[in-house]
């Protein structure tokens, strides 16, 4: 019996980043950090877009499953968040902002949000799981577990640690059940939500 199709986990190539991106959009729709940053869940996609091209397609470390009803992005050692380039795509998006309004606030609490992040990310290098989702309505499937271990796989090869912040409390079991640890935690100003700082500990050997 083969693996089922939304287990089946391969890394998304160039013509996959729009799907994974908003499978990516359709699974944070309801996000409480998201909602905070931007009350529009129509372009939580294009916000994800924004990152993968400026960012992380460039690393190869998309992943996405064969169903595309799930995806997860990560960053290897050594790359840090603040490495994104310049993309064309910052300026529909910009646009859509200005003529609907919210620019102004997710620029604000995206700084805020930037020296909170940066400030508790691990001094030693490490895979950085920026996120990870199913579409709505396909969660309790499975599907995050999969992805997850596909990541962590690449973790273990490396013999690296693994790191991501939780922004949805609800998710935190999830991740503790493949090994990740609650580091530290912090509340957002304005109002926002509290992000869990979640850290899972090498383990070199275990995929070689």
């Amino acid at each position: 019996m083969g693996i089922p199709a939304e287990h089946d986990i391969k890394l998304a190539g160039a013509d996959d980043i729009a799907a994974a991106c908003d499978i990516l959009g359709s699974a944070f729709s309801q996000d409480p950090l998201l909602k905070w940053l931007c009350e529009r869940p129509d372009i939580y996609s294009d916000l994800f877009r924004l990152d993968a091209e400026c960012l992380y397609k460039h690393h190869h470390c998309i992943y996405l499953n064969r169903e595309h009803t799930g995806a997860a992005m990560w960053l290897p050692p050594g790359i840090s968040t603040k490495s994104a380039k310049l993309h064309w795509r910052m300026l529909p998006l910009g646009w859509n902002l200005v003529s609907k309004g919210g620019l102004k606030r997710l620029v604000t609490r995206g700084g805020a949000l930037e020296k909170v992040t940066l400030a508790a990310h691990p001094a030693e290098p490490h895979f950085y799981l920026s996120s990870v989702g199913a579409s709505l309505g396909q969660q309790g499937r499975g599907i995050g577990s999969a992805l997850l271990k596909a990541g962590l796989t690449a973790c273990d090869k490396q013999g690296a640690i693994a790191y991501l912040e939780s922004s949805n409390v609800m998710n935190n079991p999830l991740y503790e059940r493949h090994g990740f640890e609650v580091i530290a935690d912090a509340t957002l100003p304005d109002g926002g939500p509290t992000i869990w700082f979640m850290k899972r500990a090498a383990r070199e050997g275990l995929s070689r």
